[in-house]
């Protein structure tokens, strides 16, 4: 009885409005309601039609080895031709909002009917994984779910013929939801990003246009991740350089979890604005990479990328941004790391040192960590005897000799050391420690361990 008096009610109200209409804007309601009843009436016509055709198919098929594949190949032709048809015929008809409710339930199930003839075989291709028409593909996805949900919306469960219809409709719905990922990720593949983009739409908002399925579990919790499909699209819009596109699906892209996708969505933003010149935005989405993950090795490298840019205004420049960074988080690798190299750049070694110190206790395996704490010192051992040993007159040879052991035998032993883990860790870098290693153990009058250096200094 309610449905009833809201429809007339409704009535009312659309007869009210017509009546405050201009002839000419009556006319043209009229001639509207005309074409979409003529386009819904063709359409149920060429659905028809298409059922005789699969008949005939099936009639032809039964004869077996004396059927006539041509005759199939025909229909099968004109099945697809005229399904192609019927769907644009309903679906603008039912879009129209000019069809009455009455005609609703009958021009969903036709519009289902046609888009599931469309369907199936393409299907079946790619099932098979041949070749398939990918745009009838995707209009018979969207004439399936359209019919199917207006026959839920329209028809009547209590209706014996009905009934059966509608249960069909109910259990379809939440499968055809996986149509719209299997063709985002087939669009995203060939490069097709509007196609991908407007099915990955269609698939993240299933639940929010059906309402009427959205507490299905298979709504809920669909077979793909919407983020997947985001990170597909993420990728081929980056490698096509349509940054406007992975602007709009980073947040969805960046939620997808498996570690080497993730990481490239966090990693790639960056560049992104790099290649757009945009370096504020640049440095931001470095810093976010870090507050993110701050003992990842993303943010490592974003974190050497900021005391790079930085040291382009001054070592102080690059302290202060390395200080900042300490600030928050005292255990960062690379924020030691920038710390004591505008330290080593402004020639305080001895204050160098203990960041450089602090980067190998953090990671033992950091070989830039071994070579700068021996580089500090080596430096260090150096400047001792330039500043207060060279030219510098001394009372005894014991003094002098006291003098050079503790200045500077000192700081080169303990540098060799650092040198040689430098070695065992990258023996495939002799630039990192071969010269240091050689002039040390000159100096310390090693001279056999000074010749070792020869082979690689070559």
């Amino acid at each position: 009885m309610k449905k009833i008096f809201l429809s007339m009610l409704m009535l009312v109200v659309a007869s009210a409005a017509f009546a405050q209409m201009t002839p000419e804007e009556k006319a043209a309601l009229k001639a509207a309601q005309k074409e979409a009843k003529t386009q819904m009436s063709q359409g149920i016509k060429l659905r028809d039609e298409i059922e005789l055709l699969i008949t005939a198919n099936q009639t032809e098929a039964a004869k077996a080895a004396k059927a006539d594949m041509s005759i199939i190949e025909k229909n099968n032709a004109s099945v697809k031709q005229k399904a192609l048809e019927a769907n644009q015929l309903l679906l603008t008809a039912l879009n129209s909002g000019h069809i009455a409710d009455k005609n609703k339930f009958d021009a969903n199930k036709a519009l289902d009917d046609v888009s599931t003839r469309l369907l199936n075989p393409e299907l079946e291709k790619a099932a098979k994984h041949e070749a398939f028409d990918t745009l009838a593909f995707a209009k018979a996805v969207d004439g399936v779910c359209t019919g199917c949900y207006g026959q839920l919306e329209y028809g009547n469960m209590k209706n014996e013929l009905q009934k059966p219809v509608l249960m069909s409709a109910q259990n379809k719905m939440p499968k055809l939801m996986t149509y719209y990922a299997y063709l985002s990720m087939f669009y995203a593949e060939t490069k097709n990003l509007d196609g991908a983009m407007a099915a990955l739409d269609k698939y993240a908002d299933y639940g929010k246009n059906y309402p009427r399925v959205a507490d299905n579990e298979a709504v809920k919790n669909p077979q793909y991740p919407a983020s997947q499909l985001a990170f597909n699209i993420y990728l081929t819009a980056y490698n096509l350089k349509r940054y406007e596109v992975c602007e709009k699906y980073y947040d969805m892209a960046f939620q997808y979890p498996e570690e080497q996708s993730h990481a490239f969505v966090l990693s790639s933003r960056p560049q992104i604005y790099l290649q757009q010149g945009d370096t504020l935005n640049w440095a931001k989405s470095l810093e976010k990479m870090i507050d993110d993950a701050p003992d990842s090795q993303n943010a490592d490298i974003a974190t050497q990328n900021l005391l790079a840019y930085h040291s382009k205004s001054g070592a102080k420049a690059m302290e202060e941004f390395a200080d900042k960074l300490l600030a928050k988080y005292p255990n960062n690798k690379m924020a030691n790391y920038g710390k004591g190299h505008s330290l080593f750049m402004q020639e305080k070694y001895s204050d160098a040192l203990g960041y450089f110190k602090k980067t190998i206790e953090v990671d033992p395996e950091f070989v830039e960590g071994y070579n700068m704490c021996g580089m500090s010192l080596y430096r260090e051992a150096g400047n001792n005897y330039f500043q207060k040993i060279d030219g510098k007159k001394f009372k005894t040879t014991a003094e002098l000799n006291a003098a050079e052991e503790k200045l500077v035998k000192v700081p080169y032993r303990e540098a060799a050391g650092y040198f040689e883990s430098c070695r065992d860790k990258a023996s495939d870098k002799p630039d990192l420690w071969a010269g240091p290693l050689q002039t040390i153990y000159r100096n310390l009058g090693e001279k056999a361990k000074a010749a070792e250096m020869d082979v690689y200094l070559k």
